[in-house]
């Protein structure tokens, strides 16, 4: 049983070669693919249901209907970008949004793996990033997709700007970060609770890591982004491969 792990692909239709990218990669790889998993920012920004009739996505949302229906099962995870999905987006293209929205776990080949977004992973704390949680929740969800879908699309560029900048900025103290400013606390007690594997994006940048702290079995992958070529993690009989694009390992 394959499974592959992508994040940050950030469609956009100002790059219409990362919908390209996609719809490669889907015809290629989804027919030997048995489950797919995407860890957030499929989209560069979202507006919430609405955005399902613009024409943005819809040579990409087409590819993953297809995908799908062709056997492969597939998955969502919300990140940062794109985090206003629920049953219409999943009916629409068949992907599942996990029980989780933000985190799922699996157990494969004996191994316990989290899987994450990864913009949780950062050990941010403050105003800033409660603002930031109060914008994904529910309430204000109900009252943003009512909006007019100018008033949407204006919205969700002013927060991708704000999102854009937090993420190029360190988050926490250099004595906690670990691989690409990630809250080293916040991935250590992750392997506490007894998960072997943390697969995440958001960085924007691959990677296999092993954290002193954590033991020498316990393993982070971080995902990188679609920005040059396609980027993706693959799971088959209990191999792990980072696949497409330059990855460090540590």
């Amino acid at each position: 049983m394959r499974r592959v792990f992508l994040s940050d692909v950030h469609l956009s239709p100002r790059e219409p070669e990362r919908t390209a990218r996609l719809v490669r990669f889907l015809e290629r790889e989804a027919p030997r693919t048995a489950e797919l998993y995407i860890l957030g920012d499929l989209f560069d920004y979202w507006i919430g249901p609405r955005h399902l009739d613009l024409p943005d996505y819809r040579e990409a949302l087409d590819a993953l209907r297809r995908a799908v229906a062709g056997g492969m099962a597939g998955y969502f995870l919300l990140g940062n970008r794109d985090f206003y999905m629920r049953r219409r987006f999943a009916a629409e293209t068949g992907l599942r949004i996990v029980p989780g929205r933000t985190e799922h776990r699996l157990e494969t080949g004996g191994r316990r793996v989290y899987l994450c977004h990864g913009d949780y992973m950062e050990g941010r704390r403050g105003l800033g990033f409660a603002i930031q949680r109060a914008i994904r929740s529910r309430p204000v969800e109900a009252v943003f997709t009512r909006l007019p879908v100018a008033w949407q699309e204006w919205g969700a560029r002013f927060y991708r700007g704000h999102s854009g900048r937090r993420t190029r900025q360190p988050k926490a103290g250099p004595a906690h970060l670990g691989p690409h400013g990630l809250y080293e606390p916040a991935l250590l007690a992750e392997f506490a609770r007894g998960t072997d594997l943390i697969v995440c994006g958001h960085v924007h940048r691959a990677g296999e890591w092993r954290l002193d702290a954590a033991g020498p079995d316990k393993v982070l992958y971080t995902l990188g982004d679609w920005s040059d070529g396609e980027g993706y993690l693959e799971e088959e009989d209990g191999q792990w491969r980072l696949c497409g694009g330059a990855a460090r390992s540590v």
